[in-house]
């Protein structure tokens, strides 16, 4: 999972959480693609609750036009519902009813091409609700329209407590739009995939061949021993983070500063394993690699 800035291709910018008239948001489905075409983006994915928007009704505007839907199964420890967005599906989500929230995201795994869990901060959903999900890739680190509707978009501690426990999940940015207030184009993946075909950008998905960010670019990790070094765009802090006890580094831990650079070196005590790389500009928007495992 931590080849990416190795991988050929190109890298593509895209949105995977995005919703329309078609469930609960109030852009039409080919406002949102011409939106998200005129911000630049390469690829895009439609989730709306409980329905395929079909991507050949849509004018693509040069985009990659990915199907996609997410469902909400009851049954996470605090009583409420676990959101999870499928990419890819091959059939519609009337069939996956089941009688556990695992058992309904186990048969949209099945249907998908990808699949993570999206908003846990948001849903109040518990590292233990997601442990015995089986076939998701990751989860959502971040959600623009969680941030910025009630303050909680982040979910590191979920990820970081599934990573402590052995999951290998990803971690990605969406905006789960709905433009009820301005969620729109706050966080995405930076995806380094062969070309820009629906085959290849999800290859690239499963593979861990992106990076998440609110803006920053991260444009090489590079492990050499217990020695990192961290290009980016300017930021002025740098984290590794490890979800075991008492590990991971900064720069300020290296005598650094709040001062802008494009290049940090870092070193990894004994035991940093896995790690992610977490970068932050100087308006504390964040970008996070997929965690690297040293073994």
């Amino acid at each position: 999972m931590s080849g990416v800035f190795d991988a050929p291709g190109e890298w593509l910018r895209g949105n995977l959480h995005l919703h329309t008239t078609n469930s609960d948001g109030e852009l039409a489905p080919q406002q949102a693609v011409d939106g998200y075409a005129e911000q630049g983006y390469d690829f895009l994915s439609i989730t709306d609750h409980d329905v395929v928007t079909d991507p050949d009704e849509l004018d693509s505007r040069g985009m990659t036009l990915l199907p996609g839907v997410e469902i909400a199964p009851p049954g996470a420890e605090l009583g409420q519902t676990i959101h999870c967005v499928g990419i890819g599906p091959s059939a519609e989500p009337s069939t996956l009813e089941a009688d556990t929230a695992v058992a309904a995201i186990g048969r949209l795994v099945d249907l998908c091409e990808a699949c993570f869990v999206a908003h846990p901060s948001w849903s109040s959903v518990t590292f233990a609700d997601i442990l015995p999900i089986e076939g998701i890739i990751g989860l959502e680190v971040f959600n623009c329209t969680c941030r910025r509707g009630i303050g909680r978009g982040l979910s590191e501690v979920q990820w970081d407590d599934l990573l402590a426990r052995g999951r290998r999940l990803l971690g990605l940015a969406v905006d789960d739009a709905h433009r009820h207030y301005d969620d729109l184009y706050g966080g995405w993946i930076m995806l380094r995939a062969q070309d820009r075909s629906p085959d290849a950008i999800c290859e690239a998905l499963r593979a861990g061949h992106f990076y998440a960010t609110q803006g920053p670019e991260i444009r090489d990790v590079t492990i050499d021993g217990e020695s990192l070094h961290i290009e980016c765009s300017p930021c002025v802090e740098v984290f590794a983070v490890c979800p075991t006890p008492g590990r991971g580094t900064t720069n300020w831990r290296h005598g650094g500063g709040r001062s802008e650079q494009q290049s940090f070196d870092l070193q990894l005590r004994p035991g940093t394993d896995p790690f992610r790389v977490v970068v932050v500009d100087a308006h504390g928007n964040r970008a996070w690699t997929n965690p690297y495992w040293l073994d």
